[in-house]
């Protein structure tokens, strides 16, 4: 993920990932299994099966935001 994201090649957000699913410009898929609205896990589901995406699933939102760069660090490298 670190070396997705530092090239411009990691997308985040429901919008952004659905667009590349259905582009099949994605070769990984990671999905939080603790997202609040079932729907959205159905979908990306579905998108990953109809392409043939690898997904991944992770327990966390928190964590993948972590791994993703969503969240500032501190002087320590701490989230």
């Amino acid at each position: 993920l670190k070396q997705a994201r530092m090239h411009g090649g990691l997308e985040k957000g429901i919008h952004e990932c659905c667009k590349a699913l259905d582009k099949r410009a994605a070769f990984l898929c990671v999905l939080a299994t603790n997202c609040s609205e079932p729907a959205y896990v159905r979908l990306i589901e579905a998108l990953c099966k109809e392409h043939d995406i690898d997904l991944v699933k992770v327990a966390d939102n928190m964590q993948l935001g972590e791994w993703c760069g969503l969240c500032k660090l501190d002087e320590e490298g701490k989230a």
